[in-house]
């Protein structure tokens, strides 16, 4: 009965082109754009940024329209749009980058929605441009009478990126003036156009490594057409946009030949963000792959004295902070994501251990210790088994995609922005099991339902209901990523025994699921 429901719309499908399923499925990413956030929230875009306010968008909940109809419709049309991809639907490049620059014009009328760090951002440009004081050795909360303090929100933490995003929010910061909506303004304008060019690097890489003219969209589709990304940059103006172009540009660095840059590219992005440094160390391993241990040594040797170097000039301009430089990012490291494999330890270790006779304070101090333990050892982990898989003259950017995959599903604090910079480098490698979970995860890593307000009255700990919490955003945001990795994985084991030829596997990630690579 359900396979024969199921049969009519595939049927449907079928009798269509290809540019009209597609089409189909651009529609529907749009539509939930302007129904259920443009329509909403666009007519208060101005008045939601303006200075002063009486309102303290700290604590109180910004209007977000109607986040879930929204996801509900869009997302299931972007699943659409790939799963169509993959089947081997293609369509002009001419009509995805129409299909993007619609896109792209309706989420530029969505004001910064379920993220509030477009405004932290301004904190970390106008303590620079206005206080004239170091980011490093600042917080929000030093400048309570600043009429943009009800905007900023991480009000008792310092920045926890680095020096080439921070340079750039103080030249953002004196062209903006004392305005906040042309803050806003600007940095929604200039992070899209980052995205965009990188979107436009990544098919032009495409295009030089050759292969099938009508494949060389998918960044168009993956990225551009992506309703994470579309909340995440044009709507909510992230770095991550600026991490995506760097990494195009490796990326095209890498192809052409030019490896050095390549890692220094890989480098700054460390610079940005420090989570991305194992990116440039595998790169390096990379690089030196093959070679006689003295080779081996003296390749690692140069290459990371270049990045320390490298390191020590970006934050010269920032000195005077001295250990404060790096306290911000230890400060966030001790967060935890709701629904992060290390919170889900972190909860049921709470709620267990009480059981056994432990004190609830003790169990709730050994579960937010042996979370982050365990995460952190499972990443280390990771980081090994791709490093013992790089081969020289492999292709190293599958195996870096699978790590990066891998620390993203793994660390207790992640946000669905920081999926960015790893759908660049899917876009151009091989679509494997990587790329499958990568695409899952993009979709389901954002929360579903709008955040509320803070909770009123005294804090009430109940360890059981906060591990219930926590296993069903682990289900939501995790769970079609899991699905989509187990599903493959038995893919992957089934092939071989049934006689189907496998893919080289020169790293851990390399089985194709698709029924026409791009």
């Amino acid at each position: 009965m359900i396979a024969a429901v199921a049969a009519r719309p595939r049927a449907w499908l079928e009798r269509r082109s290809d540019q009209t399923v597609l089409l189909i499925c651009l529609a529907g990413i749009a539509l939930g754009i302007a129904l259920f956030l443009v329509v909403p929230l666009a007519p208060k875009f101005l008045q939601l940024n303006a200075v002063p306010t009486n309102h303290d968008w700290d604590v109180e909940p910004k209007p977000q329209g109607l986040v879930t109809p929204f996801w509900l419709l869009s997302m299931a049309s972007f699943a659409a749009a790939v799963w169509q991809w993959r089947r081997g639907r293609r369509v002009s490049l001419r009509v995805l980058v129409g299909g993007a620059i619609l896109l792209t014009l309706l989420a530029l009328l969505v004001p910064p929605v379920a993220s509030k760090d477009v405004y932290a951002y301004s904190f970390y440009g106008k303590v620079q441009s206005f206080y004239h004081a170091n980011p490093y050795l600042s917080f929000p909360d030093q400048h309570p009478l600043d009429p943009w303090h009800a905007f900023w929100s991480w009000r008792l933490t310092g920045p926890v990126y680095g020096p080439p995003f921070l340079l750039l929010l103080r030249g953002v910061a004196m062209l903006s003036g004392g305005s906040l909506l042309t803050w806003v303004i600007v940095m929604k304008l200039l992070l899209t156009a980052a995205e965009l060019g990188a979107v436009a690097l990544l098919v032009q890489v495409l295009r030089a490594r050759g292969g099938e003219e009508a494949a060389r969209g998918w960044p168009v589709l993956l990225i551009a057409w992506n309703p994470m990304v579309l909340q995440a940059i044009p709507m909510s103006a992230h770095v991550d946009s600026l991490l995506l172009l760097v990494l195009a540009t490796a990326l095209a660095a890498h192809y052409r030949g030019r490896r050095t840059l390549a890692f220094v590219l890989l480098v700054v992005l460390f610079l940005f963000k420090v989570y991305l440094g194992p990116l440039a160390a595998l790169y390096a391993l990379w690089l030196a792959a093959g070679k006689r241990p003295a080779a081996w040594a003296a390749t690692v040797g140069r290459l990371g004295a270049l990045g320390a170097g490298l390191t020590a000039l970006a934050y010269l301009p920032y000195a005077s902070a001295g250990t404060s430089l790096f306290t911000s990012a230890v400060d966030v490291s001790d967060h935890y994501s709701s629904g992060s494999p290390g919170n889900v330890v972190r909860r049921l270790l709470a709620a267990a251990l009480p059981l056994g006779g432990v004190s609830p304070a003790t169990a709730a101090a050994a579960g937010d210790r042996l979370g982050r333990l365990l995460a952190m050892v499972a990443i280390l982990v990771a980081f090994a088994l791709v490093a013992r898989r790089l081969r020289a003259g492999a292709d190293p950017w599958p195996s870096l995609a699978t790590f990066f995959l891998a620390y993203l599903m793994l660390t207790p604090w992640v946000f669905y922005w920081h999926m960015v910079p790893l759908l660049g480098i899917v876009a151009v490698v091989p679509w494997s099991l990587t790329s499958l979970v990568a695409v899952a995860l993009s979709i389901t890593l954002v929360p579903l339902a709008p955040a509320g307000g803070p909770a009123l009255g005294p804090l009430r700990v109940n360890a059981a209901a906060d591990l219930r919490d926590t296993l069903v955003a682990f289900a939501s945001r995790y769970g079609g990523a899991v699905v989509a990795l187990l599903r493959g994985w038995r893919a992957g084991r089934r092939a071989p025994a049934e006689g189907v030829a496998a893919e080289p596997r020169d790293h851990i990630d390399a089985i194709s699921l698709s029924t026409r690579s791009s």
